[in-house]
């Protein structure tokens, strides 16, 4: 700059660093339901759902404390209640009757729980790439589901399954779903590390066999060893291999390793919305983004920051300036400044 227009210039001024996240895909597409709403309401206060997650040292230890509680209500197996059922609380009521449900119950139930809290999350369906006519250890089971929530001190999506009660881990880092398929389809699922947890899964036995054989007659002629065997098989690579085919809402990820299939276990697998974009499957929330734009006269000198977020149940922004006390943002800032940082206010739980 010529030293003539410097005189201009109200003061001398550098951005001398800076470290926005990255925010893709439209947040906004997804039903991410309501925590206030009367359902999720009773359910949290029902199930004292503060008390499960109470003394979390993080957010992620929140999420896997939710885990442990959603696998610890009841077993895997089957019920008479399935058809009437119709979100988590309801399941929760019928798990406390002694009723037993399946993978994609367990993934209803964390959802409404984490929702509930305040934590976005969603249900995830998962499938093992031959599923189309499957053979040996395929037959009976070729998919599975999960559930996924965003964490905010790992910034990510993380894959939580109350089912088996675990999560995966890539040099102590938690996955995603579609980095746990990934891994399986590159030949690396041995750098992907099964955390499990307790309560255990358990192989279905007994009583909740019976309701398995109305619900599905063909499966009720030694349903107890053959429902032994599968679970068996299942596990034989930690579910992983479960992982290389993918859906979120209606839309399934497209990967050349493991192409489309129209049938699904000897049966038309129904209609899909295809996508290799990951940020359709994976955006981001809970984050903050900025725009700024300078300006200066005769009054001094001004740098206007609009911030833009992508949080579901946005509430209030929150900043502080050089490491200060954090504040609501209700206002502008006088006076030099060396950082702004800005974050939400924390979250409800």
């Amino acid at each position: 700059m010529p030293d003539d227009a410097k005189l201009s210039v109200p003061g001398e001024f550098d951005v001398v660093g800076c470290d926005l996240p990255p925010i893709v895909g439209d947040w906004r597409a997804t039903d991410w339901g309501d925590p206030d709403s009367e359902r999720l309401t009773t359910l949290r206060e029902e199930f004292a759902l503060d008390d499960v997650i109470a003394g979390a040292a993080s957010e992620f230890e929140a999420l896997l404390a939710l885990k442990r509680w959603v696998r610890s209500r009841w077993d895997h197996g089957w019920s008479r209640a399935f058809s009437t059922v119709k979100d988590g609380l309801d399941i929760l009521r019928e798990a406390a009757r002694g009723e037993q449900f399946t993978c994609g119950f367990y993934g209803t139930v964390f959802v409404d729980c984490a929702t509930a809290l305040g934590f976005p999350a969603r249900k995830v369906g998962v499938g093992l790439c031959d599923c189309s006519f499957p053979r040996d250890h395929r037959v009976g089971n070729v998919g599975h589901s999960v559930a996924e929530a965003w964490c905010n001190e790992h910034a990510k999506w993380v894959m939580f399954d109350p089912d088996l009660n675990v999560h995966y881990e890539r040099g102590g880092v938690p996955l995603s779903a579609l980095e746990i398929g990934d891994a399986w389809l590159s030949g690396a699922a041995g750098e992907v590390a099964m955390i499990e947890d307790e309560p255990a899964f358990v192989t279905p036995t007994g009583a909740c066999l019976e309701a398995l054989g109305e619900l599905y007659p063909e499966l009720a002629e030694g349903a107890e060893e053959r429902i032994a065997l599968n679970f068996e098989r299942f596990g034989r690579h930690r579910a992983i291999d479960y992982y290389a085919r993918l859906r979120i809402g209606g839309l399934e990820w497209l990967d050349p390793r493991c192409p489309p299939t129209f049938v699904r276990h000897f049966e038309p697998s129904g209609g899909a919305r295809f996508t290799s974009h990951v940020p359709d499957l994976y955006p981001s929330v809970n984050l903050v983004g900025l725009s700024a734009a300078p300006s200066w006269g005769a009054e001094g000198a001004w740098l206007a920051i609009t911030l833009q977020h992508c949080m579901p149940w946005f509430d209030h922004y929150e900043a502080r300036v050089d490491a200060g006390e954090w504040e609501a943002c209700e206002g502008g800032h006088a006076g030099p400044v060396s950082r702004i940082e800005v974050a939400y206010a924390r979250p409800r739980w």
